[in-house]
């Protein structure tokens, strides 16, 4: 069993036990005593759920048979980081009665903290049930896009940009027609995939991306890798899935737009994470493109701008970061990316990132909703 799964276990169970034995135990009431010891029997149960979802994710189960114990244990995860949430509040109140009780001995924090935990429960549930409606479906969102050296000749450029699937342990080909669906329903000149279409192998799922075949786009659709296309090992079996069903690859390479005279130029880079024999090589990618060229660069994540940034790319678009997928992690991933979701600048240049039509573990999304962004470039 992979390491994070392992700790993941062991952290959850253990804490599930010291709860069980500090606080279930010593309730005063034979019934509460009783419904305490069945809530955390089935958190245990969800737990072990839990790992086979992040198990089917990894390629280590096929997922066709384990969606439904996938789904549960996945959103199960939601809720207990909700509630470490709360843990961590009900902390800091302990420190500070301890710290007032210096002050004013007299003073008793425990109601208050009762009170906190009963909150926290409820909305780690709440904000797990509305984050499972939320994540179902993904909204179609329209970005102008300005940019003064697109060539004018060329007309307005309608893209369609699809990121973060995550096609696997919880959705399935139903979900990828889905979305197929609606980016159809937009008549796209042209379809952008930035990766992250799946979590598994193909031999476990390669099916559930057959729907890419109904895509259409008079320019073409063409795809880069995401870090979750290496997870399972089986990269290079993606990438010539994507051409079985009429993706076209842009691994570390360009192709050419021609409309009304005037040219496009896409770069496509892999993921900065790809392993050979898709690792990621940006000159590779520019060679033989005109510097003059209007050029709009596609990787998975807003942090390979600052490289198409140094090359002279116009606009890059990008996924990955699910715009935080649900809250607070949207600070987290400020740490560690210069963009979040939607259009912003990276070194200049702009770079529209994609919260992603599917989600990664729990299919949960809160202050995160998904999304299939129509991008509209015209010349300035």
């Amino acid at each position: 069993m992979p390491i994070g799964i392992s700790v993941l276990l062991v952290v959850t169970l253990g804490s599930l036990a010291l709860v069980q034995r500090r606080v279930v135990r010593r309730w005063t009431t034979r019934p509460a005593r009783i419904a305490g010891n069945v809530a955390v029997a089935v958190a245990v149960v969800l737990t072990a759920c839990s790992a086979v979802g992040l198990l089917a994710g990894a390629g280590v189960i096929a997922p066709d048979r384990v969606r439904w114990i996938s789904a549960a244990g996945l959103t199960w995860l939601a809720t207990i980081f909700y509630l470490l949430l709360t843990l961590l509040v009900l902390g800091v109140l302990w420190v500070l009665t301890r710290l007032v009780r210096l002050v004013r001995p007299g003073v008793d924090g425990a109601p208050l903290r009762r009170a906190v935990a009963l909150v926290g429960v409820v909305g780690a549930v709440a904000a797990t049930l509305y984050g499972l409606v939320e994540a179902a479906t993904p909204r179609v969102t329209h970005t102008q896009v300005k940019l003064a050296s697109m060539p004018a000749a060329f007309g307005p450029l309608k893209v369609a940009l699809i990121t973060d699937i995550h096609a696997g342990p919880v959705r399935s080909r139903g979900f990828v027609q889905g979305v197929v669906d609606r980016a159809n329903a937009q008549r796209p000149d042209l379809v952008l995939m930035a990766g992250d279409l799946i979590d598994g192998t193909v031999a476990q799922i390669g099916d559930d991306l057959t729907p890419l075949r109904d895509l259409r786009a008079p320019l073409g659709v063409f795809a880069v890798t995401g870090n979750h296309e290496y997870y399972a090992g089986d990269v290079v079996n993606w990438v010539q899935r994507w051409r079985d069903v009429g993706v076209v690859p842009l691994a570390n390479g360009s192709a050419r737009l021609e409309r009304n005279g005037a040219t496009v130029t896409l770069v496509g880079a892999n993921d900065r994470t790809g392993k050979a024999p898709h690792e990621v090589d940006y000159d590779a990618a520019f060679a033989g493109v005109d510097p003059a060229a209007f050029t709009v660069a596609i990787a998975h994540e807003p942090l390979q701008g600052r490289e198409f940034a140094k090359r002279g790319a116009d606009l890059q678009v990008a996924g990955h970061t699910h715009g935080g997928q649900i809250w607070p992690f949207r600070y987290f991933v400020r740490l560690q990316q210069p963009a979040l979701q939607g259009l912003e600048s990276v070194d200049g240049m702009p770079v529209y990132t994609s919260r992603g039509a599917g989600a990664w573990g729990p299919p949960v999304r809160v202050a995160a909703p998904p999304e299939i962004a129509i991008l509209e470039l015209s010349a300035a």
